[in-house]
């Protein structure tokens, strides 16, 4: 489990910081992730991870997916590996429940490559090779420094993993994660050019969600792979910004020639009761294929 801060530094959060942060409208809270609030008596634990299980049943058979085994066994071994994670974060990043959707999607995806772009505080890293220990990581941020895990083994770039030159890798064998908040249909049309045809996006919303994620990535999968919308724009505004999607995007057609399958995985929720997770899994036609 997590350790607990110090004492003194709880209290001079509790009694010094907090109220001066709360006079300024901000909130101060210890970096505890969600994880480190857990059910602890038997019935509990089982009834959650036997309740998530179920739910990931339903995703894997929507997206096409072969679990590896027992996807409940697989719940169960990721119930006991999360407390060891090396990172600790309250907010941004992934939660217990997409952890568990990466680790579960990983396994049964049993990629020999895994092209990573957007990192953060390294989580999803460590989460991908808890699920893959033998598979080459290759790990992309503009900004790298916030790093509070780093794969002794995967290879670590700041340059754009568009950029990058994939000859050495077999496509077949590789899953590409976005998280990155740059627009998803961008980064289906450079995957389906580089010969992938199997990937995985957070932050994946709809047009009526979009205002409540982090970063403008649109258009989203489920912008262009839902059904046709009027020819009013799409807007919204987030932090003061003001953002639009366009209804007649050629984005957004090219992209959906490209993709073959795409199924956003349930949230978790009310199976565990932490953060909802925004995980969807993408299957491209081979190159030279469409619809």
């Amino acid at each position: 489990m997590q350790p607990r801060p110090p004492v003194m530094l709880e209290r001079l959060r509790r009694k010094v910081l907090s109220p001066l942060f709360d006079r300024l409208g901000y909130d101060l809270v210890p970096a505890a992730p969600d994880w480190s609030h857990r059910p602890t008596s038997p019935r509990e634990v089982a009834t959650l991870l036997e309740s998530a299980a179920a739910i990931l049943e339903r995703d894997f058979a929507a997206s096409g997916l072969t679990p590896d085994g027992d996807l409940l066994d697989s719940v169960r071994a990721f119930w006991d590996l999360i407390p060891t994670a090396p990172v600790r974060q309250r907010r941004g990043g992934s939660g217990f429940n997409g952890a568990l959707q990466l680790y579960v999607a990983m396994r049964a995806l049993k990629p020999d490559f895994v092209i990573e772009s957007g990192v953060f505080r390294g989580l999803t890293t460590w989460v991908i090779r808890m699920a893959r220990p033998s598979a080459q990581i290759f790990c992309h941020d503009p900004d790298l420094s916030g790093l509070h895990y780093r794969d002794p083994q995967a290879r670590y770039s700041t340059a754009d993993w568009s950029t990058a030159e994939w000859s050495g890798i077999d496509p077949a064998r590789t899953v590409a994660f976005f998280d990155d908040h740059v627009a998803q249909g961008r980064r289906v049309v450079e995957a389906h050019a580089r010969g992938l045809t199997r990937l995985l996006f957070d932050d994946d919303a709809a047009g009526h969600r979009i205002h409540a994620h982090g970063g403008p990535a649109h258009p989203t999968i489920a912008m262009i792979t839902g059904p046709a919308h009027s020819p009013e724009p799409i807007r919204w505004t987030r932090n003061g910004r003001h953002f639009e999607q366009p209804a007649d995007d050629a984005l957004v057609r090219q992209a959906a020639g490209l993709i073959a399958r795409a199924h956003a995985f349930d949230d978790l929720h009310r199976a565990t009761g932490y953060s909802p997770a925004r995980l969807t899994y993408v299957a491209l036609h081979p190159a030279g294929g469409g619809s």
